[in-house]
């Protein structure tokens, strides 16, 4: 793309199950949301790529740690191994990593010798079952108050309902989306692959790439960054993380209070 405020889509699904079917990876990795750009990688494009990764005898992994409560249904799309954290959609405290695996992505894990200690994932995977199992077990200290914490939010959520709040994430994003483009913002994603959590913007402003106008107004943003992939110079961006209940349950509040600081920032 030539311009420094082109639209990113993902690679061409054509393309990346071709490379799939050549190279025959053993694991292929993807962000379900990329928070540099706010790409959101659509359900049939990931059941695309893990049918490609499954014919080749691999296994596919999903970070889903940006997601927001866009809730990935692991067994309908071939997901054998998924990565979240207790920030962002969760709204708890970062604390801890959150690890889910399918048959095969156990079998993947039983097969491996870390050479780390802390960050042994059979291991862990050992302790959790052990507790499973109404046994105990220790490896290392864990944040134990802040688990507790991360537990309370997810049982508040699962009572408000997983899929109430998943159309609301849904909602928020449109949003704001439509909001920006109201105010002729161009998005860094490209029509259909705009993530509804993570919205990323294009700006020519560095006090408002650097959030410092916004903070200015007692708002915080986050700071655009690079995606290097070989952007054009002058590539400028702001990002907004539409994260927690408070906004996910005050969709028209939410979208108000930044409509109004838009409107002081631009």
């Amino acid at each position: 793309q030539t311009g420094d405020q082109e639209a990113f889509a993902p690679a061409p699904i054509d393309e990346v199950v071709a490379a799939i079917a050549r190279d025959k990876p053993a694991v292929v990795f993807a962000p379900h949301v990329e928070t540099s750009a706010g790409i959101i990688l659509p359900n049939d494009y990931i059941k695309a790529v893990t049918d490609a990764v499954h014919a080749v005898g691999g296994i596919f992994v999903l970070d889903c740690i940006a997601s927001g409560c866009l809730w990935v249904d692991m067994k309908a799309l071939g997901v054998d191994v998924l990565i979240s954290a207790p920030q962002k959609g969760w709204s708890g405290p970062p604390c801890c990593g959150l690890v889910m695996m399918s048959g095969a992505g156990v079998v993947a894990l039983e097969a491996t010798t870390s050479t780390s200690f802390a960050c042994d994932l059979k291991k862990w995977r050992d302790i959790m079952v052990i507790y499973e199992n109404g046994g105990h077990a220790y490896h290392a200290t864990v944040p134990t108050d802040a688990i507790a914490g991360f537990a309370a939010v997810m049982r508040e959520t699962e009572a408000y309902g997983f899929d109430k709040v998943k159309s609301e994430q849904q909602e928020l994003g449109d949003a704001v989306r439509a909001l920006l483009a109201s105010k002729g913002i161009k998005s860094v994603a490209a029509e259909g692959f705009g993530a509804p959590g993570v919205v990323v913007s294009y700006t020519q402003d560095a006090a408002v790439q650097n959030g410092s106008k916004f903070a200015a107004l007692g708002m915080q943003i986050a700071a655009g960054v690079p995606l290097m992939c070989d952007e054009p110079e002058g590539f400028r961006t702001f990002r907004l993380g539409l994260f927690g209940l408070d906004k996910l349950h005050n969709v028209e509040r939410s979208v108000a209070t930044l409509d109004k600081a838009l409107s002081q920032v631009l």
